[in-house]
């Protein structure tokens, strides 16, 4: 923690760019869900102590007088006494504990790995639009020398005019794209800044070292591990230990105990005796509930049925994305990205000389930028199908 804060402060300290690990972490500690399902796991700690203990033991005094012949004098009762539950009815009711304690623990994970991946993923798409607002603002500040000089001549012919036109169509369009892309942006910095509670000016993602070849059958077999998957697992536990314990309630917990009782009239008395309790179960045989505790479980068992089912149509789904963004990261390489630049300009260069007109020269810029667009969102496209795919193993962000 003390490591953590020390790169907090400084990424503050020189222009408050921050790694996506260290939002991560911070957004992990400062999570109030995360906090929340703590708080949940301690309840259930506690809950578990408590139905390990026994019932505490019942003392009771009864005092009066006693009248015998001509002679009256006190007397007096005393007795001691201990519930024990039926053999099995305690150890359900710990199980039961025990499972809830294990259902919270494995939500914890779940929620820790949905609030790593989520802000995995807004920062991938952040440093993806601070990478495109600087292409943006570049290509808006070239349109407007183009349009400078365009209107800077003198006489202009109707072609000129319509070049002239055209730019400025472009340059409006610019700035409805600029606009949109800067509200995005802004809106996925306040989400991160409120998930991570730190404020920043640029997220550093790790473009360079996203995870390469997956296989969907090594995914398939790995499903097993995840926090969901788990859960239903003890969800399924937890309906059979239901069936268990509804058998034992109708069972009857057992008193025994001790008595005294001494009366001071001459001669005086003293009675000892022992006592068990027991309720008769001759009415309430417990069978509305056990068939309420089945009908549960046949209803948890369903819902385990089609959540599987429903886990392995989404890894079937992640990974048909993956495969689509794959091919598209091949497509559009990051190398290619200085290549396109220069294409722009080569086209720029020959529209100023008059050697292409302004619909060509608008053509060739649409299609590079495009290709730069392409760079960047289909590494954001990868980056989520490959985070979903994870977070449906139970994985973290790599």
């Amino acid at each position: 923690m003390i490591i953590l804060y020390y790169i907090f402060f400084s990424a503050l300290s020189f222009g408050k760019e921050v790694p996506v690990s260290v939002l991560m972490d911070m957004a992990e500690s400062y999570s109030h869900r995360i906090k929340a399902e703590s708080f949940s796991i301690k309840a259930h700690e506690s809950s578990l102590h408590q139905s390990r203990l026994i019932a505490n033991p019942l003392f009771s005094f009864q005092g009066g007088s006693l009248k015998s012949g001509g002679q009256r004098g006190p007397i007096m009762d005393l007795s001691l006494s201990q519930p024990f539950p039926w053999p099995g009815k305690r150890k359900t009711r710990i199980e039961f504990q025990d499972f809830a304690l294990t259902l919270s623990k494995f939500e914890k994970m779940e929620v820790d790995l949905q609030v790593r991946h989520r802000i995995y993923v807004l920062s991938a798409e952040l440093a993806a639009l601070q990478e495109l607002e600087s292409h943006y603002a570049e290509r808006k500040r070239r349109f407007g020398l183009i349009e400078k000089s365009l209107r800077s001549r003198p006489l202009a012919s109707p072609k000129q005019q319509v070049d002239r036109d055209l730019i400025e169509s472009q340059i409006n369009l610019l700035e409805k794209g600029m606009i949109d892309l800067v509200a995005r942006k802004e809106a996925l910095s306040w989400e991160i800044k409120i998930f991570s509670n730190l404020d920043f000016d640029r997220v550093l993602f790790p473009w360079d070292s996203l995870p390469g070849v997956l296989k969907k059958e090594e995914f398939i077999q790995l499903v097993v591990n995840s926090p969901r998957y788990k859960k239903l697992l003890i969800q399924s536990e937890m309906a059979q230990n239901k069936i268990n314990e509804a058998r034992f309630e109708a069972r009857p917990d057992i008193l025994l105990g001790v008595n005294y009782r001494q009366e001071n009239v001459a001669p005086v008395n003293h009675f000892y005796h022992g006592m068990v309790s027991v309720v008769i179960p001759i009415i309430d045989l417990g069978q509305h509930s056990v068939e309420a505790a089945r009908a549960e479980k046949r209803r948890t068992d369903a819902i385990r049925s089609f959540e599987n089912d429903q886990i392995l149509s989404l890894i079937h789904q992640a990974f048909s994305e993956y495969e689509g963004s794959k091919k598209a990261l091949e497509v559009f390489r990051l190398k290619n990205l200085s290549s396109l630049e220069n294409k722009f300009l080569e086209a720029e260069k020959s529209f100023r000389k008059g050697f292409i007109d302004a619909l060509t020269f608008l053509q060739i810029d649409s299609q590079v930028h495009e290709n730069i667009d392409q760079i960047y969102l289909s590494r954001v496209s990868y980056v989520n199908a490959v985070s979903q795919l994870h977070l449906l193993i139970g994985k973290g962000p790599q």
